[in-house]
């Protein structure tokens, strides 16, 4: 029993962290998701030509802080706005991108390249629209021994406009 028993109590808690990391990953995936739904229904200059590149980052950025506040023992560290060059989506340093810094409830810009005249949306060059979330995992039951940052992201067409 005293073999045992520090066993089995490891793999529960184990089990436990891997379970509410698990929960934590289908919401950032859920929110970059959505996320980069609203950012290609939002789109660029054509749909919005008063409005400027702030204005629509925020809007995207906020929607994904609302749907991270579901996150359990995560925290939000950067969500990102890019254009990826690469075929899988993924983001590449030199990609145009708009970068917003979390800290609790404050967003801090960060670098600036991708603003909404770049947002294509005449068919049939469409830009894709890449949301990136950066949040910090902290297990709860402590088997793992320090944070694991992880990347969630999701990539659309921009919503194209007709002429």
């Amino acid at each position: 029993m005293a073999l045992v028993l520090p066993v089995l109590c490891l793999l529960v808690m184990g089990g436990f962290d891997a379970t509410i990391f698990v929960a934590d990953r289908v919401t950032g995936g859920y929110a970059v998701r959505q996320s980069a739904r609203l950012a290609v229904e939002l789109g660029g200059a054509q749909t919005n030509p008063r409005a400027t590149t702030t204005q629509i980052d925020l809007q995207i950025v906020r929607n994904t802080l609302a749907i991270t506040r579901g996150l359990t023992s995560a925290t939000v560290v950067e969500i990102d706005i890019y254009g990826p060059s690469q075929a899988d989506g993924t983001y590449r340093a030199g990609d145009p991108i708009d970068r917003y810094l979390i800290n609790g409830t404050a967003i801090t810009p960060g670098t600036q390249t991708f603003p909404l005249q770049n947002r294509i949306q005449m068919p049939p060059n469409e830009t894709s629209i890449g949301v990136r979330l950066v949040w910090r995992y902290t297990a709860p039951a402590g088997v793992f021994p320090r944070p694991m940052q992880v990347v969630d992201y999701a990539v659309m067409k921009a919503a194209p406009v007709l002429v």
